[in-house]
């Protein structure tokens, strides 16, 4: 007995230590990952599978795996996978619901075991999003006009998508940039912050942009940063406006392209929930096919993560979801220390508000935008039970 539990113990040092350095690498492959296939793989291989040899073979203790918060989001995940039984797709779901689970608990588990440092981490996540962000300004720009939407070579394609992994660089730049006393060090991260700003405006995405400005704005007045660095921060912003509207023609670039049909997307999907009370109360069900018949043509969801689940799975889901959401804000709200994470998770909300399907989901960038800072939070605000937090996050 003795013997076995000596291997176990042993064996969970070592998936801990692989898990502990895939969490790295997961998070930062958003930056780097040339397709959503290969993010999958490198989940799989960095996080899924050390914490499910784990996991498992553990007695459950929901304090060391995110208490509540991993508890509802997966109350959610789970109705979406139950929904799935009207929608048609439960096999596809329940491996989706496996995958969340695996990341959200062991994450949870991971940090409950060994205190990671968030600002070195961060640091980290903004340097790599500053060479990537250069690289493909280079690489698109090589074969495209300046006055071209940018699009990406990664995971993010899509200008839309290239806006919103750059805008979650550059907030948590500058956010770090806010809480350091060492100015040279805020300059630094000021800096690095530029390639992923430019790589944001050249996609021309007005949604992460518009969320990045209102959420670092709550962080100026949650924050509070010194007056020298906010000053150059401030006196650059307005330059790189002034270069803006001397290379592109503002008025198109923010109005040109109007609502771009969301206003209808959503008039037409309340319209259907509206007229049908089983549909509004437990949704059409999840599905791998997400096709939505509106009046101006198919869209394959509702572009706004929020109404995109209350139209699957009804006001159930979206309930259940809110919560999650909820639950974490008001958790986190006493702790500026936990800032960057809850801004990040705050900034993924403004994004998804104009764009993406539900939250339930295979990887992708809306991960990056909610279940990575969501997950990071969480684990942030539970208690460690073994030796004393390092960091000023995680604690």
């Amino acid at each position: 007995m003795d013997f076995m539990l000596v291997n176990r113990e042993q064996r969970e040092q070592k998936m801990l230590a692989w898990a502990y350095v895939g969490l790295w690498v997961f998070v930062t492959a958003f930056l780097w990952a040339p397709s959503r296939d290969g993010l999958e793989g490198i989940y799989a291989l960095a996080v899924f599978i050390p914490l499910l040899l784990v996991l498992p073979w553990r007695k459950p203790d929901l304090q060391e795996y995110g208490g509540w918060f991993t508890g509802i989001a997966l109350a959610y995940a789970g109705w979406s996978l139950l929904s799935g039984f009207w929608g048609g797709d439960v096999g596809y779901l329940f491996l989706q619901w496996l995958i969340l689970a695996i990341w959200l608990a062991g994450v949870a588990w991971v940090l409950q075991k060994k205190s990671m440092d968030w600002d070195i981490f961060l640091r980290w996540f903004v340097l790599i999003g500053a060479v990537t962000a250069l690289v493909n300004i280079a690489v698109f720009y090589w074969s495209h006009p300046l006055a071209a939407r940018m699009e990406g070579i990664t995971i993010a394609r899509a200008p839309t998508l290239v806006g919103q992994v750059y805008g979650a660089v550059v907030l948590i730049g500058i956010l770090l940039s806010w809480r350091t006393d060492c100015f040279k060090c805020a300059l630094g991260l000021s800096l690095a912050c530029i390639p992923a700003l430019a790589a944001l405006g050249l996609s021309q995405s007005r949604g992460p942009l518009l969320s990045l400005v209102l959420v670092l704005f709550i962080g100026l007045l949650w924050l509070r940063p010194g007056w020298k660095i906010l000053l150059v921060q401030v006196c650059a912003a307005l330059l790189g406006v002034l270069v803006i509207a001397l290379v592109f023609p503002l008025d198109q670039l923010l109005l040109g392209r109007g609502a771009s049909f969301r206003d209808q997307i959503w008039l037409d999907v309340i319209q259907q929930m509206q007229a049908n009370p089983a549909l509004f109360l437990w949704g059409t069900g999840m599905s791998e096919a997400t096709d939505i018949q509106t009046s101006i043509g198919e869209y394959h969801h509702a572009h706004n993560a929020w109404l995109d689940i209350a139209y699957r799975t009804g006001v159930i889901g979206a309930s259940l979801a809110m919560i999650h959401l909820g639950l974490l804000l008001w958790s986190a709200r006493r702790y500026l220390q936990l800032a960057p994470l809850t801004l990040w998770l705050i900034y993924g909300c403004g994004c998804l508000f104009v764009d993406s399907r539900s939250l339930f989901w295979e990887i992708d960038v809306k991960w990056l935008l909610y279940w990575i800072p969501a997950g990071l939070l969480a684990a942030s605000l539970m208690p460690r039970k073994t030796l004393p937090v390092r960091t000023r996050l995680n604690g």
